[in-house]
């Protein structure tokens, strides 16, 4: 336990650097001819979360802002739950993002004046036999910016391989998914995965910060091995 609160605290000075957002999965909704892909908002397991992490007062920059059941969300993507055991939960006024993982807390990207977790997709990029998360982010203030990093699930590490604000779009929003290039080999095991980085337009539902919306509106690269690590190359790179 003593272990667990050093995580938390861990991750809430994380936090002081850090903002707002959500995940992804399935299910369409139309606004102005533009069609959304709605990210998972539910209060599933946030009793059960809530139970471990308890009220939390943040500090820093987000000095007076609390932990709370209320705004927790369970924001875990369909992709996520479906081949982990992995938990993500969003607070809808802070957009602190935490993982729980093994019955311990993590902070998985800053959110201070963006919208924090926008989506992951589990990926075994060490090949170690443990699924990890490619996750998209985004936070800033004063300067927003957008990141896409992979979290190891085994070193419980965080690593940024690409940042808008070292582009010259720092302000874009970003999220990831899966992409098969084609659908004709007789073996689906036989078709390569792709794991794609896409420029979004993000809409807020009912004000709550933890559930959100996109939509895509280009592909700017993906995310690939090389020597072991996790690097990000632009699209006809």
């Amino acid at each position: 336990m003593k272990r667990l609160f050093c995580l938390i605290l861990t991750g809430i000075v994380l936090i002081s650097l850090t903002a707002c957002q959500t995940n992804t999965d399935n299910s369409n909704n139309s606004e102005n001819n533009v069609n959304y892909v709605t990210t998972s908002c539910t209060k599933d397991f946030v009793d059960e979360f809530m139970s471990i992490i308890g009220d939390v007062e943040l500090g820093g920059l987000s000095i007076g802002m609390t932990l709370d059941k209320e705004h927790c969300f369970n924001v875990t993507p369909l992709s996520v739950a479906s081949q982990t055991d992995i938990k993500i939960f969003k607070f809808s006024d802070s957009c602190v993002s935490l993982a729980l993982i093994d019955g311990k807390v993590y902070s998985i990207c800053d959110s201070f004046g963006g919208f924090g977790f926008v989506n992951a997709v589990p990926w075994d990029y060490d090949e170690d036999g443990n699924l990890d998360l490619l996750v998209a982010s985004s936070w800033g203030s004063g300067l927003h910016r957008s990141i896409i990093s992979v979290f190891n699930t085994m070193t419980k590490e965080s690593i940024v391989v690409y940042d808008t604000s070292n582009t010259d779009n720092p302000s874009v929003d970003l999220f990831v998914a899966t992409v098969s290039p084609s659908l004709s080999s007789k073996d689906p095991q036989d078709l390569p995965i792709y794991y794609q980085v896409y420029t979004a337009n993000i809409k807020v539902n009912d004000n709550n910060l933890a559930d959100l919306s996109y939509t895509a509106t280009g592909v700017i690269g993906s995310v690939v091995v090389e020597n072991g690590a996790p690097v990000f190359k632009t699209t006809g790179e």
